[in-house]
């Protein structure tokens, strides 16, 4: 074997070019976000609420207003920390749509589409997905069925769901291309520190 080609979400290329003993000066090539034929956009929004349930919630309404900024236009993807974060955060969506009279953006216009989701949510194991997936939402994580998983990942790849909350799971293991992702949060509980870090960039 000559070359072996690694995705973007692995990080640590330099240590597996070492345990292939790969010389790093002539052997090893990293391609940056330059070499895309489309530019990634990266945006940062900070918040400074210091009380945990209002930082919250206001994390959740500028999620919402990111994902109404493109919803129906592309797909997004929504990466939460924790499995219950990622239920929690698809049916907030769904809730402040349906508050906003906006859950029309949300599903195909076509009646198919709408038909094809509903009969998808007799065979769901999961009842948070029961509760979601008829208004084009779906949420993915290693806690649900292995038939779970595999249905919302072909609901999304075929065009069917707007919008999917997922742990970040779905970035290692699943090749699912969304226009719009968003991560929910920049600290994550490190249970050797005990207590909440930074996420890197």
């Amino acid at each position: 074997m000559r070359i072996v080609a690694l995705s973007a979400t692995l990080p640590n290329y330099e240590d597996v070019a070492a345990f292939l003993r790969v010389n790093p000066k002539s052997g090893l090539f990293y391609f940056d976000s330059s070499y895309r034929p489309v530019p990634l956009e990266q945006i940062y929004v900070g918040i400074s609420e210091k009380k945990a349930i209002k930082r919250m919630m206001l994390i959740n309404e500028i999620c919402y207003e990111k994902v109404m900024e493109r919803v129906g236009k592309h797909q997004i993807l929504i990466f939460a920390h924790s499995r219950k974060e990622t239920a929690r955060t698809a049916k907030i969506m769904r809730d402040m749509a349906l508050a906003q009279d906006e859950l029309h953006k949300f599903i195909k216009d076509d009646s198919a589409s709408k038909q094809l989701l509903l009969t998808q949510v007799d065979k769901c194991d999961s009842q948070d997905l029961k509760d979601v997936i008829p208004f084009g939402i779906g949420i993915h994580h290693a806690g649900l069925s292995k038939r779970d998983r595999k249905m919302v990942e072909d609901l999304f790849a075929g065009g069917y769901l707007q919008i999917l909350c997922s742990t970040a799971t779905l970035a290692w293991g699943v090749n699912l291309p969304a226009h719009t992702v968003i991560i929910k949060g920049t600290q994550i509980y490190s249970p050797e520190q005990g207590s909440w870090v930074e996420l890197s960039s």
